[in-house]
């Protein structure tokens, strides 16, 4: 059998009130989804290990059964997914467009999620204006909303053992782990994480940039232009996941004997598929709202699924309502994916593996450690476990409790062998 692997950004969640103590998966009306369930297996995956808050980066690469010791972090992910040259001693970190006051307060880290593609563009052109006074070269490119990425090619030696310049994710090696927001902190400054001339330049660099940012940003036009109409400024950059160069890893195709692609919407995950070898699909573009967009999706892989051993299909939108709070509209976005995305996909063909890179717990704002569900559908199953696609599987679904990198293994056996697998 072919393979979709549909992974829901941040789908998994906790109680809440406002939900009737139910997460949002079991609070949504989802008939495509749960029709699909009863036909299924289960279980429940750590994407990285349990006791661990992943970011997405390092959760997608473990799924696709690569070790994090091969990774190289997930600034040089965004600055490839973003079309930029990453070379062996590029050194590159994710950035977000924030809000900050004067005295560095962090008031939003996402400058209220309201940046247009036109404001975006005019303040990457004032931050690639700036220049650094050893001469280092650097490139700035602003990608989706509030995200961008920035790498810098120096011909000194730089370290990626660096401190983020971001209060909600703490480095821990080559990752970053996600931390409950506070309020009123402050925009911390980078500090090298070793006692190497390479990290202290490097956070050095890192500041100066962040320092200079700041200063542009807050004589920019188009924030004056912002401050008129009460929206909240793109004032400074949060700066995390400093890594340097690609991950030099088996491509997939080789490490599974499978021919892969992906579809995705954002340039993390784009940039991690192209780095295991997989084959971009363009989604289509279409206006319309969030359901007829994702019927646009799921078309794409109904039309594509005969020309590739597994679709991999990244779906960004339950993610941005968990980390802002809100579980009523993580249940409509999850409701919107069913309706327009599983009612339109055409899986009889195909065994259907549809999880979560991690769970984004509205009451936290952030992402948790806690599992996530897994189920794989595929026509003729003998043994399904009867059961809904939510946090309550437990330990009582046949796939059981395991790892991320554990899952393309499984996986892809039982697309092989079907119930004897």
């Amino acid at each position: 059998m072919r393979v979709l692997l549909i992974i829901l950004d941040g789908a998994a969640d906790r109680p809440d009130a406002k939900l009737g103590m139910k997460t949002p998966l079991q609070a949504a009306r989802l008939p495509n989804l749960r029709r699909l369930a009863l036909s299924s297996l289960m279980g429940m995956m750590y994407p990285v290990g349990k006791g661990i808050a992943p970011e997405s980066d390092e959760a997608v690469f473990s799924m696709l059964g690569y070790s994090l010791k091969d990774y190289t972090g997930r600034g040089p992910m965004e600055a490839y997914g973003a079309g930029m040259k990453v070379y062996d001693s590029t050194l590159a970190l994710r950035a977000n467009f924030a809000t900050i006051r004067s005295n560095r307060t962090i008031l939003d880290r996402r400058a209220g999620r309201k940046i247009t593609k036109k404001e975006a563009k005019s303040l990457e052109m004032a931050i690639n204006s700036i220049k650094l006074h050893d001469g280092t070269k650097f490139l700035f490119r602003s990608t989706i909303g509030h995200r961008g990425a920035v790498a810098f090619y120096s011909s000194a030696k730089l370290s990626p053992n660096i401190s983020n310049i971001d209060t909600d994710y703490i480095r821990k090696g080559n990752v970053s782990v996600a931390v409950p927001a506070k309020a009123g902190q402050k925009l911390p400054f980078s500090v090298p994480l070793d006692k190497s001339s390479a990290a202290a330049r490097t956070a050095g660099m890192v500041n100066e940039f962040t320092r200079k940012v700041i200063a542009v940003l807050c004589n920019a036009p188009t924030n004056k232009i912002r401050r008129r109409k009460g929206l909240p400024e793109a004032n400074a950059l949060l700066l995390r996941n400093a890594g340097i160069g690609l991950p030099h890893v088996k491509p997939i195709g080789k490490k599974f004997g499978i021919r892969s692609a992906f579809i995705t919407e954002m340039p993390v995950e784009t940039g991690i598929a192209r780095v295991v070898g997989m084959k971009e699909i363009a989604a289509k573009s279409e206006a319309g709202n969030r359901a007829e967009k994702y019927a646009s999706l799921a078309e794409t892989a109904n039309a594509q699924i005969r020309n590739y051993d597994l679709i991999y299909v990244h779906i960004k939108g339950p993610d941005e309502p968990g980390h802002d709070g809100k579980p009523l509209l993580k249940k409509r976005v999850l409701e919107e994916i069913d309706k327009g995305f599983f009612a339109n996909l055409k899986c009889s063909s195909a065994a259907v593996c549809i999880t979560s890179d991690h769970s984004t717990p509205c009451a936290l704002k952030a992402h948790s450690s806690d599992p996530v569900p897994v189920m794989i559908h595929y026509n003729g199953i003998r043994n399904p476990d009867t059961m809904g696609f939510d946090e309550r599987i437990g330990r009582n679904g046949s796939l059981g409790v395991f790892n991320g990198r554990r899952l393309m293994e499984k996986l892809l056996s039982i697309a092989k062998n079907g119930a004897k697998a």
